[in-house]
């Protein structure tokens, strides 16, 4: 029976005859410890990068890992064109016995990210398929219920941003209050780098990327929206204060402030402008 039984392989995919061991541990989601050939390897799993220990959902991948190749079972590998990284890790695609690739069911959970280095291509659509349909069913990393995720920070500095543009700024407490608000949507987006995730596939960089990009742009649009707003009140009470509009035996007062206002107040250098805070 071939190793490749229910796989398609690229045509530079090459298998290597009766290419089985048994696992002795599981090190992370994507990587392994199994003897091959009578020898113990630490195995690299192929075309997938899972998070980093103790990122986001990297406990989730090294269960499922672990529940897919327990102790001691009898796995099958299949290898592409270069059987080395630079670390000397025998680079492979692993299943257990009779079973799938855990490449390709990592990814379908969002529990990785397609990876390719060349010239190990041969797996390569299998597992972007994968990871295609685990962004359409929203799991793992694609998932915007866990707070984690790229996804879910993305949405959430989306939120501060929409609170940002519906908050007022025409009192320099209440500007400041709006910038405080969108440093906090920035703040967010700052999580959203790969180092935050211990992944560094193009790919995962890439959808980051595209994550990020339109919140910025939202973030840079309202700030400017906020500060002309206080703009224009700075230079609508200095033009009342001029005619004389604004003041009364109580001395200055803002416009469009009730005369029976008896809140907080917020005043300008000189301690004579004041707005409600």
């Amino acid at each position: 029976m071939s190793l490749f039984a229910g796989s398609t392989p690229g045509a530079g995919a090459r298998a290597v005859a009766g290419a089985s061991g048994s696992t002795v541990r599981v090190a992370d989601g994507d990587t392994i410890v199994a003897v091959v050939g009578g020898v113990e390897e630490r195995v690299r799993f192929l075309n997938i990068d899972t998070p980093e220990v103790g990122r986001c959902l990297a406990g989730a991948a090294t269960k499922f890992t672990s529940s897919r190749l327990p102790e001691g079972g009898a796995i099958e590998l299949g290898y592409d064109r270069d059987l080395r990284d630079p670390y000397e890790r025998l680079l492979a695609m692993v299943r257990p016995a009779g079973g799938t690739w855990l490449s390709v069911d990592l990814a379908a959970e969002g529990l990785g990210f397609p990876l390719t280095v060349a010239p190990n291509t041969a797996y390569k659509s299998a597992v972007e398929t994968a990871s295609s349909t685990a962004r359409r069913r929203g799991v793992g990393l694609f998932d915007p219920t866990l707070p984690c995720t790229p996804i879910a920070r993305a949405e959430t500095a989306r939120g501060f941003v929409g609170r940002a543009q519906s908050m007022p700024a025409g009192t320099q407490a209440q500007f400041h209050a709006v910038n405080g608000v969108l440093d906090r949507a920035g703040k967010r987006l700052e999580l959203l780098v790969p180092m935050q995730y211990g992944i560094v596939t193009p790919s995962f960089r890439a959808w980051l990327m595209a994550l990020k990009r339109p919140v910025l742009a939202s973030i840079k649009t309202v700030r400017a929206s906020k500060a002309q707003q206080w703009k224009n009140a700075q230079k609508a009470a200095s033009e009342s204060s001029s005619n004389g509009d604004n003041t009364s035996s109580g001395g200055w007062w803002p416009p469009g402030v009730p005369r029976n206002y008896t809140g907080p107040r917020c005043y300008e250098p000189g301690g004579v402008i004041w707005y409600p805070c």
